[in-house]
């Protein structure tokens, strides 16, 4: 009865080889699958990062913004973008230029009324994320976006 009972646990407990490795499969199938659902929202900005993180200031944008006014409406940004170490950080800088022009293009098509308040800062903060992502071509080198400034004049 001993035996029985003993090999029971282990059956379930997925110790004795050859048996369980399709559930264990599905399990670690099933995580991949929600940490990247997980990956498709920007964490929140107050979120801790982690321990090997690294912050990569991007330089100062200046961006015309779409407007009905004679005068140009301007829009001064500027961002960090938090990484996951220096093989991350090396990426970021050789793709730089790319997460630039895709920031650019992005923000040359908004008004100044899609950026006010709450709902404005969170959807540029998930579009940016969007494209880093994109461009990055992984899940991994980027922990989290910090918006440093954002005046409209």
């Amino acid at each position: 009865m001993l035996l029985i009972g003993a090999g029971a646990g282990a059956f379930f407990f997925g110790l004795i080889p050859g048996f369980g490795s399709e559930t264990d499969a599905k399990i670690e199938a099933e995580l991949a699958k929600k940490k990247a659902e997980e990956r498709k929202t920007v964490p929140e900005a107050f979120n801790k990062a982690s321990m090997m993180s690294l912050e990569f200031w991007m330089d100062e944008f200046v961006i015309n913004l779409q407007t009905q006014r004679r005068k140009p409406v301007f829009l001064l940004f500027s961002m960090a973008l938090i990484l996951s170490g220096e093989e991350a950080k090396a990426k970021v800088k050789l793709l730089e230029p790319r997460i630039r022009d895709s920031v650019n293009v992005f923000l040359s098509s908004l008004t100044p009324a899609q950026l006010s308040g709450y709902d404005g800062i969170r959807m540029l903060r998930q579009e940016i994320w969007n494209r880093a992502n994109e461009i990055l071509e992984d899940t991994t080198s980027l922990e989290n976006i910090q918006i440093l400034k954002l005046t409209i004049k």
